[in-house]
């Protein structure tokens, strides 16, 4: 009998971060299920081999498909928008909804489906911007919170935030077109060193925390500095 593949669902797997994240699980041999809103195969991925083995799925973090995560060991929330200021109600709790409800769901949907580790991507913020009034910081917060009580379930629950600060590396549109980002981000990482992490290193962590055997602790917080 051989030996079972780690099978991780990633939300938010066809994005930014989350290609990043389901190229190095399929690379480290684990089952990667990416679900998005819209499911889709990235077109820039199309002729990459390791791609092919990820299973793109469409899905919502905010009402998860149960029969789906009963066959997972490992989820991975990358659900969220750019930290934007929000001038009306309507925009306040479309941020508050994409940031923090997403993946409160999705992680309380883990712990009803008997998934016993998490990784969470946060963000590290100025103390200036952590208040209930900027969306994205209560959104935030209040995953970070569901991901805390999400390790308290057991001593076998295991969940690790990710806080980076900005992320630096390679985006592209819908088509598959690379956008020229990095010609800004570039000279900004050598203007700010420190204040930028690339998405590769990100991915890397986090599917470390993912997959790693011996974990020290059942909940971290790993912060921008030490990734």
């Amino acid at each position: 009998m051989g030996i079972k593949k780690t099978k991780v669902i990633v939300y938010g797997g066809n994005g930014f971060v989350g290609t990043r994240v389901c190229e190095r699980l399929s690379l480290a041999n684990a089952k990667a299920v990416a679900v998005s809103r819209s499911g889709r195969f990235p077109k820039q991925l199309h002729e990459l081999e390791w791609a092919k083995r990820v299973s793109w799925k469409k899905g919502d973090a905010s009402a998860p498909d149960m029969e789906l995560l009963q066959t997972c060991d490992v989820m991975i929330c990358l659900v969220g928008s750019a930290p934007l200021r929000t001038f009306s109600k309507k925009s306040y709790e479309e941020q508050l909804f994409t940031n923090g409800t997403c993946n409160v769901n999705a992680i309380q949907a883990a712990s009803e489906a008997g998934i016993k580790r998490l990784v969470l991507l946060g963000a590290k913020m100025p103390a200036a911007m952590q208040k209930d009034s900027f969306a994205y910081a209560k959104g935030k917060r209040l995953s970070l919170e569901a991901a805390a009580k999400f390790s308290d379930l057991s001593n076998e629950h295991n969940a690790t935030v990710i806080q980076p600060g900005g992320i630096s590396g390679r985006r592209y549109t819908r088509n598959g077109t690379p956008l020229p980002l990095d010609l800004i981000l570039g000279p900004l990482a050598k203007l700010m060193p420190g204040q930028l992490v690339s998405v590769e290193k990100v991915a890397d962590r986090i599917v470390s925390a993912a997959l790693e055997q011996d974990q020290k602790t059942s909940f971290s917080v790993i912060i921008h500095s030490n990734i």
